[in-house]
């Protein structure tokens, strides 16, 4: 799991898939699944990186993120590999992410606000 952090996170944001075979995986996500997984990633991501979080600490709630939605790594790959055989439709998927993760940013922004007060 250690290892195949950085290349899930290399891979959602690549824009164009490597494969010309088309066939669904036995185990697709459904494309909501997909993009909150997309989202809560990017987020323990980030927290890792501003909170300086080793890597141990990261993998582990990189786990409880796949737990959370059921799934595991590999679901997620395949799934994040066939979604990006067709590039204009994860285009809009990545799209729809950033504005979660946008959305998130603002909410965090507006309770600290509030906290302040």
């Amino acid at each position: 799991m250690k290892q195949l952090t950085p290349l899930i996170f290399f891979l959602l944001f690549s824009v164009f898939g490597c494969s010309d075979h088309n066939s669904k995986p036995d185990q697709l996500l459904k494309e909501d699944k997909y993009i909150d997984l997309m989202v809560e990633l990017q987020l323990v991501r980030s927290y890792g990186e501003t909170e300086s979080l080793d890597s141990l600490t990261v993998d582990s709630l990189t786990d409880e993120v796949f737990q959370k939605y059921e799934t595991t790594d590999s679901v997620f790959v395949q799934s994040h590999n066939y979604y990006q055989r067709f590039p204009k439709k994860q285009k809009t998927r990545i799209e729809k992410a950033i504005e979660r993760l946008k959305m998130d940013q603002v909410s965090d922004t507006t309770n600290q606000d509030t906290t302040k007060n």
